[in-house]
């Protein structure tokens, strides 16, 4: 009993596995089944894919090749093959190379197509593109395409497209819009241009190429109407001078039947018309196809043809007929309005230069004008520089000024002053006399040497001032003139004064004499800033002055006037004079010539005519504080802290012992540089600031100490021989708080310092 349990067991346990791998049999065909479903499926939708990505690829009108990294063909279309003409056999190969070779066959650069596709295979561009020719003048566009799975590069795709219509139909309308520019230009020309010649040469340009004509002559006679003169000719397309052995008739039946007026001559082919003989030179330009216009004047008058020719036969059309007659039509009027140009332009320019010489005249007379107002500005300020520290002095000698260091320094700066305002009025008074040919001279015997010693001792002070070395060297025999020794020291002393102030300090100074049988010369050279070369025939004009530098500051200033007195005077007396930059380095050359007399020469003076300054030491100009005498004033007083700069001394020591006799704390600088440093450690309420000053002028010099930031800020004046309005903008813009005009009146002044600011 107990083996048939076992059994039974057994048997229930074997059908039990027995049952489940049936199950799993089962399901495991069923997993099958239903992935090869999925199989099918996905195939059905990959061929699906496949034909919709063929069918694309057919329906292009560019032509496609798809190759992989080994220059396999993987795929193409049919339009490839028939833009390239390739056989079936050819593309079974799948072998780039072999297909490059074929194709390249067609292109008009076979080798730099073949090296290009080699180059995007060896550099890999992500994109190229290329235009390509055939030899049948078809034109392709190529563009290539590198291809990715993945992120994987898996080969290139070429895209062929066709563009010859396009690329026709392009050239067509530039060819069309070219036209229509040659018209427009040719009538422009036409209408503007008066020179036959000119007219002739843009006729025959624009005929030739508007017509298509290889070669174009415009034979036309340059004779007014009613006249004759030689054919002359314009030619287009080739040389001039090979006008003669082209194919274009220029004599005979053909030719004269277009000068005799025919409306206009067309022959397909001259090889074919009779009444044509071909040049026999050779090397002759041949011509088949033939046109030609007769050229008429307004009335009707043949003046001309345009004559055309092209190697190839049946080359002009009717349009090509109906735009060079129109041209023709225009020329003749324009051409015969030029012939008659030429008839009144003669007499046109004779007007022209009656005009001109007027012309002249006012610009000069304008000029002059303008040359005056700016001498009239000058002379004020040259005028007013003076007058400022004139009228301080007066003011401390009225307010009773009594220490006699004080009163002698006055006096010395008023002496000075009224030195320099004299000599200012001789000037003015002499270029008077020079404009009215009232400057008159006394002659008489004299020597050289005694001009030249006056005008050394005159000059002695400015020299002294800039430190500049002077020597002079003169023969040893003395020299005898028949002059005005007056006038002529005068000169000399504009010369020497000339030379230091465009010299920079510590310069050199040199005057040398010598004599020969006809006279005598006196050469004044420095080694300063030289003459500019736009200057140098001009220098001696009226009103002309140098140019100041950098290092020549002292240079602003002055009439204009000294060298031109010094050149009247000069030429009274019989001489010349000449300026020049020297050759053998920096600086100017002003020579004199006069005549000697001839008369026997006067005794020697005891004073040495030959003897020199020698090199001195300026004024010291440092900034420093100003005691004078103080005059307190009745009731509140408020003494002020007070700046005054002026690079004129006298004026800014003046101004600064009045300032101080009120009663205020003064220090007086003489530059912007040392206004700028007093400003900042001295924090004055009040700046007086002069505008021309060198190195740095009172604008600049304003804005920089504006820049300080000073609290509260100082009262900023400007004090100034510049009294235009332009000069009174130019102060407020820089950022002063008054003008004021020089001389300055003291009530004024006081007023502004003991205002509440």
């Amino acid at each position: 009993m107990k083996g048939d349990d076992e059994d039974r067991r057994l048997r229930s346990v074997d059908l039990l596995n027995a049952q489940s791998i049936l199950r799993a049999r089962q399901q495991a065909e069923g997993g099958l089944a239903a992935a090869r479903d999925g199989l099918e499926q996905k195939t059905a939708e990959l061929a699906l894919s496949l034909s919709m990505v063929r069918a694309t690829l057919e329906a292009s009108r560019d032509g496609i090749l798809v190759t992989d990294d080994n220059a396999r063909v993987t795929g193409f279309n049919q339009q490839y093959v028939r833009m390239w003409g390739l056989s079936d056999e050819l593309m079974a190969f799948r072998d780039h190379e072999r297909l490059l070779y074929t194709v390249s066959q067609q292109v008009e650069d076979a080798q730099h197509f073949l090296d290009r596709v080699h180059e995007i295979y060896r550099s890999l561009p992500a994109e190229s593109f290329d235009l390509l020719k055939l030899h049948d003048g078809r034109v392709y566009e190529r563009s290539s395409k590198i291809q990715f799975v993945e992120g994987q590069h898996v080969g290139r795709v070429w895209v062929f497209r066709d563009i010859t219509e396009q690329r026709r139909t392009e050239d067509a309308l530039r060819k069309k819009a070219r036209v229509l520019e040659l018209l427009n230009k040719t009538g422009t020309i036409l209408t503007a241009k008066l020179d036959v010649r000119m007219l002739a040469q843009a006729v025959i340009d624009a005929a030739t190429e508007i017509s298509g004509a290889k070669v174009g002559a415009f034979f036309y006679n340059t004779a007014a109407p009613g006249g004759n003169s030689p054919l002359s000719r314009a030619v287009s397309g080739i040389a001039a001078e090979d006008v003669d052995s082209c194919g274009l008739p220029q004599a005979g039946a053909l030719f004269d039947l277009t000068l005799s007026g025919a409306p206009l001559v067309h022959v397909e082919d001259l090889s074919k018309d009779a009444r044509y003989k071909a040049p026999a030179r050779p090397g002759a330009v041949p011509v088949r196809s033939y046109l030609a216009v007769p050229v008429a004047s307004g009335s009707a008058d043949v003046i001309g043809g345009l004559f055309f020719g092209h190697p190839d036969a049946g080359v002009f059309d009717e349009r090509a007929q109906r735009l060079v007659t129109g041209i023709a039509a225009q020329a003749g009027v324009s051409i015969d309005n030029a012939r008659l140009y030429e008839v009144a332009r003669h007499a046109a320019q004779e007007r022209e230069k009656l005009l001109d010489n007027e012309r002249a005249a006012r610009s000069e007379a304008e000029q002059m004008v303008r040359m005056k107002d700016e001498f009239l500005a000058m002379l004020a300020h040259e005028l007013r520089n003076p007058l400022a520290p004139l009228r301080n002095s007066v003011e401390i000698l009225r307010q009773g000024a009594d220490d006699p260091a004080a009163l002698e320094r006055i006096r010395t700066i008023m002496e000075r002053q009224i030195a320099h305002m004299t000599r200012l009025v001789d000037d003015l008074l002499d270029v008077s006399r020079i404009s009215r040919g009232k400057l008159e001279l006394r002659l008489e015997p004299i020597r050289l040497g005694d001009a030249i010693s006056s005008a050394a001792e005159t000059s002695r002070p400015v020299l002294l001032d800039r430190q500049h070395a002077f020597t002079v060297t003169m023969p040893d025999q003395p020299i005898a003139l028949t002059a005005d020794l007056v006038r002529l020291s005068q000169a000399f002393t504009n010369l020497l004064n000339n030379a230091a102030k465009y010299t920079p300090e510590g310069g050199a100074v040199a005057l040398h004499v010598a004599a020969d049988a006809g006279g005598v010369t006196v050469s004044i050279e420095d080694n300063g800033i030289g003459v500019p070369e736009h200057l140098s025939t001009r220098i001696f004009d009226m009103f002309v002055q140098g140019e100041p530098s950098p290092a020549t500051p002292q240079a602003q200033g002055g009439l204009g006037i000294g060298l031109t007195l010094v050149r009247k005077i000069v030429e009274m007396h019989g001489g010349s004079i000449r300026a020049e930059s020297r050759s053998d380095g920096p600086g100017s050359r002003f020579i004199v010539w006069l005549p000697v007399a001839g008369s026997a020469t006067p005794a020697l003076p005891a004073a040495d005519a030959g003897a020199g300054a020698g090199t001195g030491t300026g004024a010291g100009t440092g900034t420093g504080t100003v005691t004078a005498p103080v005059r307190r004033h009745a009731g509140a007083f408020e003494p002020r802290r007070i700046l005054v700069t002026d690079d004129n001394v006298d004026a800014a020591l003046t101004l600064a012992s009045l300032l101080g006799m009120w009663g205020h704390e003064v220090r007086a600088a003489h530059d912007g540089a040392e206004a700028i440093a007093a400003a900042a450690s001295f924090r004055p309420d009040f700046i007086f600031l002069d505008i021309g000053m060198p190195h740095m002028d009172g604008y600049e010099a304003c804005r920089r100490i504006r820049a300080l930031g000073q609290v509260p800020a100082p009262v900023m004046v400007a004090l100034t021989g510049w009294g235009q309005a332009d000069d009174k903008r130019k102060a407020q813009e820089a950022g002063f708080d008054h003008h004021f005009t020089k001389p300055v009146d003291p009530a004024r002044l006081e007023a502004l310092v003991g205002s509440n600011f």
